[in-house]
């Protein structure tokens, strides 16, 4: 399931620990994830799932939870 990849991808992008990585974690939770860093991983996510993913997408994705869902909704998995 793309949960699991996802959360993996954000923990190796932000280098932290996976166990941090969970459904609620969200913008600003740690520093790497500022708004700089936030516009870094949507690209790392677009080149890792081979999407794109709109401005309006981008800004609603504020927790992780929020990212598993739109690219389940993009990706159609």
């Amino acid at each position: 399931m793309n949960s699991e990849k996802i959360k993996k991808i954000i923990s190796k992008y932000f280098k932290v620990d996976i166990k941090l990585v969970d459904d609620d974690l969200m913008v600003g939770d740690i520093p790497q994830w500022d708004s700089l860093g936030h516009v870094g991983l949507v690209a790392h996510l677009e080149k890792e799932f081979g999407i794109t993913i709109d401005v309006d997408q981008s800004l609603e994705m504020e927790t992780v939870e929020d990212i598993v869902d739109i690219i389940e909704e993009i990706t159609g998995v």
